[in-house]
This record gives C-alpha cells, sequence and structure tokens, in this order.
C-alpha cells in the first residue's frame, strides 16, 4: 500500500463517527510525543517515544534500553515541569523498555564508510608483508586491505 493510499484510508476514517475516539486519542498522543521530544536532550530523541498518557499523570515513555533510560530519568523532574507547563498534567513517569522499537535512524547514528589514506594502506601493508605467513593477524590485515580498496 502506498503512502498516498494510507493517508486517503486514514483520512476517510477519521470522517466516520466509529472512529473519533481513536483518532482523538491518537492526535492527544502526538502532541504529547511532541512535547516530550522538544522536553529532551536531542541525543535521546530518536531512541524514545511515547507510549501512554493516564488521565490521573502517569506517562510512560518507550525507549531503546536500560542506559538511555536510566539517562532520561535523570531528566524526569525537567521532563515533567515542561510538560505540565505546556498544560499536559504528568504526576509521574515511567520507563519501559522496548527494544529496536525504532526503525528510522537517526542522523548521528548514519553509518559511514571511511576509506584509509594511501600512507595507512602502505604502513598496513608492509607491517601485513612483515608478519609470519598466516598468521591471524596478517589475514585480517589482508581482509581489511582487500575491504579498502573495493
Amino acid at each position: 500500500m502506498s503512502a498516498l493510499n494510507l493517508s486517503s484510508y486514514l483520512t476517510a476514517l477519521s470522517n466516520m463517527s466509529d472512529y473519533d475516539q481513536l483518532f482523538i486519542r491518537a492526535k492527544y498522543l502526538a502532541r504529547v510525543q511532541k512535547h516530550l521530544l522538544s522536553n529532551i536532550p536531542f541525543l535521546f530523541r530518536n531512541r524514545c517515544t511515547v507510549g501512554e498518557h493516564t488521565a490521573d499523570g502517569l506517562l510512560t515513555i518507550y525507549v531503546d534500553n536500560g542506559a538511555v533510560a536510566t539517562q532520561l530519568r535523570n531528566f524526569a523532574p525537567s521532563i515533567q515541569q515542561k510538560m505540565n507547563q505546556a498544560g499536559i498534567r504528568v504526576e509521574a513517569i515511567k520507563f519501559r523498555i522496548q527494544p529496536l522499537m525504532h526503525s528510522r535512524k537517526s542522523e548521528e547514528s548514519r553509518e559511514v564508510t571511511r576509506l584509509l589514506s594511501q600512507t595507512a594502506t602502505d604502513h598496513l601493508r608492509k607491517l601485513s608483508d612483515s608478519l609470519p605467513a598466516g598468521s591471524p593477524l596478517q589475514s585480517a590485515l589482508k581482509v581489511l586491505l582487500a575491504n579498502n580498496n573495493s
């Protein structure tokens, strides 16, 4: 299904009274998500998402791993204060781990292929030639140099 077809389908659903509550809730969670992302450090913006926000003020945030959860817990009082200032009642924040939840890659985590300089290649080739034939290090260097050339 193309994005255009999906968008048309969702637009049609949003006009049906049976789905009013669903779309109201989805829009509300999107608003909470927007405020959350604007109140956390840039480094964590692609590592977490709003999972649930209850009427009694419990905000559940899904994170990639325990390290992110631990770091965001340090920001919890600030997040809570800023969300309350934005009109989103937050009495408590709970972090849940959802590994591999985010399929999108952030700019800073994009894989970058770097080639070795000619000088580095020459030095590694000399090192490889000076090692005993068939040694694990020599084999690894040969693979590294071969990958650098391709």
